[in-house]
């Protein structure tokens, strides 16, 4: 699993949420980019898996609603969700970043 540009990740498709704290991912992977939606900021991490699929963590800077980050996946190729399995991608990114299966709150269907 590499750390990539978040301007890779343009449209993508919700995963899963994952229990994660800033703090943490931090220590992981360093301080997030910060991304902008109509929403506001977003701290983001992405990165590319073994298979090519960008994967990243979102949370919204300001007045997120829970803890924890949203997964999501697209194809760097296109920089969409077109041709991602999102449950491929939880599995792949659970392995990659070693993390328990405990860690994902909720999934979100394909």
């Amino acid at each position: 699993m590499e750390r990539v540009d978040a301007a890779l990740l343009r449209r993508n498709a919700q995963v899963a949420y994952l229990d994660l704290s800033t703090e943490e991912a931090v220590r992981r992977w360093g301080e997030p980019e910060v991304t902008w939606d109509d929403l506001g900021p977003w701290n983001t991490f992405v990165f590319r898996l073994a298979d090519g699929t960008l994967a990243g963590l979102v949370r919204e800077v300001e007045n997120a609603p829970k803890p924890g980050y949203f997964l999501v996946a697209a194809n760097e190729e296109t920089g969409t969700p077109v041709g991602v399995d999102t449950t491929e991608a939880l599995v792949a990114f659970l392995s990659e970043a070693d993390f328990d299966e405990s860690r994902v709150l909720e999934r979100y269907p394909n």
